[in-house]
C-alpha cells in the first residue's frame, strides 16, 4: 500500500513560479529539500497528486483528488518541508500544471 496523504490546500501563484501542496493530517516523512517526484495530472493538466521520491523507502503520495482522474505521469523536481507537510513545485515543473484553483481541493 502507497504511503498516501490526502492534501488539504493548494495554492497556484503564476506570477511568482510556484505551486504548493499541504497536508496537514496524517504521518509525519523524514523527506526533507529538493527531490524526485512524479506530477499526478489530470486531462486538462490540473495536479491530481504528487508522488515524492518514488524509488526509495520513504516514498510519499500526497493527493488532491482521486486515482481515476489522472490521465499522465510528468517527471519533476518537488521540494519538500514539514515533515512531508508541505511539497513545493517551483518554475519549470509549476509551469506543468494548469493555471487556476484547483478542482480538487476546496
Amino acid at each position: 500500500m502507497l504511503p498516501e496523504q490526502k492534501a488539504t490546500s493548494y495554492a497556484h501563484d503564476p506570477a511568482m513560479g510556484t505551486v504548493v501542496v499541504v497536508c496537514e493530517t496524517g504521518p509525519r516523512s523524514p523527506l526533507h529539500g529538493e527531490m524526485d517526484g512524479r506530477l499526478l495530472l489530470d486531462k486538462t493538466e490540473h495536479l491530481v497528486g504528487i508522488d515524492v521520491a518514488p524509488e526509495t523507502p520513504d516514498r510519499l503520495v500526497m493527493m488532491l483528488g482521486p486515482h481515476e482522474a489522472v490521465d499522465h505521469v510528468e517527471a519533476a523536481r518537488v521540494h519538500v518541508e514539514s515533515g512531508g507537510r508541505t511539497v513545493t513545485l517551483h518554475g519549470p515543473f509549476a509551469k506543468l500544471v494548469a493555471p487556476g484553483a484547483s478542482p480538487y481541493v476546496p
